[in-house]
């Protein structure tokens, strides 16, 4: 087994977040507007923290809490608490893989303000580092209930076909994701697709590692989507 290294053009670099291999301790808050169409939106307003573990710093832990106002009541209350595993079994100049698992936790205060139901979130993908410095990693996500979801929900069961991809910019002191996405809901067998586009920069050092913002706009089509449109912004410090 390789043992975990990065590719050399990605170490020599300010690690900004998009490599997804690449882990390290992450302190940060965003805050997410959706349109559901229909003159209704929601927020969701998100602390999370990552701490990188084992002999080769090749796992981590992110542990999410939640806040967030529903379409009807507007005042903002506690949402679904998760707790996601990171494993990144192998890393090589050329290529990477990994694995993950999150846990939500039916912790709403509200029912509009959570799935109704714990649930499991798991994932695997595999990252290409190109010659040009840019990244591809595709993945797949399935994501599921566990069977207690409350009285009137829907039970979760969707896959999502996921196609991230980070361009090489001139300057690094600015970064760019696209993330296409194809999504299945088994339940309500309806297909739907999106696309997240992130624009971020460096701000510079905090509490010894590097800090950024972003802003994440987001479309969602296709007929069986559960929103419109959604913008994300947010702040971030990496490996203090």
């Amino acid at each position: 087994m390789a043992t975990f290294l990065v590719s050399p053009s990605v170490a020599e670099e300010i690690n900004n977040g998009t490599n997804p291999t690449l882990l390290a301790t992450t302190m940060g808050t965003q805050y997410q507007y959706t349109n559901l169409g229909a003159r209704l939106d929601v927020g969701l307003l998100e602390a999370y923290y990552t701490q990188p573990f084992g002999e080769k710093g090749n796992m981590a832990w992110t542990s999410t809490l939640a806040f967030g106002s529903g379409p009807i009541d507007q005042d903002i209350g506690l949402g679904d608490f998760n707790l996601k595993f990171t494993h990144v079994p192998i890393v090589t100049p050329e290529y990477g893989a990994a694995y993950t698992v999150r846990l939500y936790f039916d912790t709403a205060e509200r029912p509009e303000l959570g799935s109704g139901q714990t649930n499991v979130e798991m994932s695997a993908f595999y990252a290409k580092f190109l010659e040009d410095g840019s990244i591809f990693a595709p993945a797949i996500v399935h994501q599921f209930g566990l069977g207690d979801e409350d009285f009137g929900r829907s039970y979760l069961n969707q896959t999502t076909i996921d196609f991230y991809y980070v361009p090489k910019l001139p300057d690094p002191k600015y970064y760019v994701t696209l993330d296409p996405a194809l999504i299945r809901d088994w339940e309500a067998e309806k297909n739907y697709a999106s696309l997240q586009v992130t624009m971020g920069m460096l701000t510079g050092k905090l509490f010894g590692g590097e800090s950024q913002i972003f802003v994440k706009p987001g479309v969602l089509v296709g007929g069986g989507q559960s929103a419109v449109w959604s913008v994300q912004a947010g702040f971030k410090v990496i490996g203090f």
